[in-house]
C-alpha cells in the first residue's frame, strides 16, 4: 500500500475510534534546567471544572503571600500556550499584591483532551468555553466588590472572553493582550463537506504528530530566546501537554464564532492592548466605545507576556497600571494576607 493511502486509512479509522476523554492534568512535571523565574509560583494549585458537556477544564490559582490582597486577575492564555508559560507573569503580579487564576479551554494545555489522537485538538461542545468561565467566575472565583475580578485574555481567549462578558458576568474589567478576533481560516468545500457526513475528526491539512523538533521550531514571532523556549520545556517535561494541530471540526467551530462588539463592554473599564501587526481591528473598535482604552506599542507580538524585556517591561507597565486604576480602596487593606476565601 502506498504511504498516502496506509495515511489517509488511518485517519479514517482514527475518526471511527470513538477512544475516551482523558482527565485534565493537575501535576505538571517542571522541566529538568528551567530558570526558577518559569515555575510556578510559591502556593500555586490546580484544580478542575467539570463543564455540562465534555472533559474536566484545568484551571490554577495563586495568592500573595506576606501582602494584602487587592483584587483579582483571571488569566485566559491564548489557545497555542499552556497555562504554565504565564508563571513568569502571575509572579509578577502577584507580588504586586493580586491574587492570580488562570483558565484553559477544551484539548488545550492541560485541560481534558475529548478524543484520540490527544495532541490534535478536538473541539468541545458548542458553547463550552463560556460556560465554564463563567461557571468558574461565579461558583469558584466569586468576586465581591471589595476585590474585584478583572480579566486578561490574551490572543484568541478575547473571543471567548467578550461572549462571557456579554452574559453579564461578574467582572470589574477587561484587558485584552493582542487579541485575535479573526475566527481562524475558513474551511474549503471538501472540509465543509467532510464535516457534514461526520469526519470532523480528520486533521487539518499539514497536520503531523506532535515531535520535539517542530515544538522547538515554533517560536512565537518576535519572543525573547528564553521566554520563546518556555512552552516547549513544560511540554517536553510533561506529554499531557502537548498539541501539534487543529481536527476540521475545531476549525470548523472556530469559523462560526461570532465576536462580540467591544460595545457590550460599555459598562466595563476595558484596555486593549495592541502591536503594529496584531490587534489593530480591535484597538480601533476600542477608540469607538465609551470606557476602553486602545494603547499601540508598535513593537508588540501575538506574545507580549514573552516579548525580550524591554517590549515586555513596558506591556506589563500598561497591565499593572490599568489594573492599579481597579482596585477599591478599601481593598488595599481588606483581608488576611495571601488568603484566598
Amino acid at each position: 500500500m502506498r504511504p498516502w493511502l496506509a495515511l489517509l486509512a488511518a485517519l479514517v479509522l482514527t475518526a471511527c475510534d470513538s477512544g475516551a476523554p482523558r482527565p485534565a492534568l493537575l501535576d505538571s512535571r517542571p522541566p529538568p534546567g528551567l530558570g526558577p523565574r518559569f515555575l510556578a509560583p510559591e502556593g500555586w494549585a490546580w484544580g478542575a471544572i467539570q463543564p455540562p458537556d465534555g472533559p474536566e477544564l484545568r484551571y490554577g490559582v495563586t495568592a500573595p503571600a506576606g501582602a494584602a490582597r487587592r483584587a483579582q486577575v483571571l488569566i485566559l492564555p491564548d489557545s497555542d500556550e499552556p497555562a504554565e508559560v504565564w508563571f513568569e507573569t502571575a509572579a509578577d503580579l502577584t507580588r504586586a499584591g493580586y491574587v492570580v487564576w488562570t483558565l484553559e479551554w477544551t484539548a488545550f494545555g492541560g485541560s481534558g483532551r475529548l478524543l484520540p489522537p490527544y495532541d490534535m485538538v478536538h473541539p468541545g461542545p458548542p458553547g463550552t468555553a463560556p460556560q465554564a468561565l463563567e461557571a468558574l467566575i461565579t461558583q469558584v472565583i466569586r468576586p465581591r466588590p471589595d476585590r474585584p475580578l478583572i480579566l486578561l485574555a490574551s490572543g484568541d481567549a478575547a473571543a471567548t472572553a467578550l461572549a462571557t462578558l456579554a452574559r453579564q458576568t461578574p467582572t470589574a474589567s477587561v484587558i485584552l493582550s493582542a487579541p485575535d478576533l479573526s475566527n481562524g481560516a475558513a474551511l474549503r468545500p471538501w472540509e465543509s463537506l467532510a464535516v457534514r457526513v461526520g469526519l470532523g475528526r480528520l486533521p487539518s491539512p499539514g497536520w503531523r504528530p506532535w515531535s520535539r523538533t517542530a515544538s522547538e521550531a515554533a517560536m512565537a514571532a518576535g519572543a525573547d530566546p528564553w521566554r520563546g523556549r518556555v512552552a516547549h520545556s513544560w511540554r517536553l517535561a510533561n506529554p499531557d501537554l502537548r498539541q501539534s494541530g487543529d481536527s476540521l471540526a475545531w476549525r470548523a467551530q472556530q469559523t462560526q464564532l461570532a465576536a462580540d462588539d467591544l460595545a457590550s463592554l460599555r459598562t466595563r473599564p476595558t484596555l486593549v492592548l495592541a502591536g503594529k501587526d496584531v490587534g489593530l481591528a480591535s484597538a480601533e473598535a476600542c477608540r469607538e466605545t465609551l470606557g476602553c482604552r486602545a494603547a499601540i506599542q508598535p513593537q508588540l507580538g501575538s506574545s507580549p507576556h514573552l516579548a525580550p524585556d524591554l517590549v515586555r517591561d513596558a506591556w506589563l507597565a500598561e497591565v499593572t497600571t490599568f489594573l492599579d486604576a481597579q482596585v477599591p480602596p478599601a481593598a488595599q487593606v481588606a483581608g488576611a494576607p495571601g488568603a484566598i476565601e
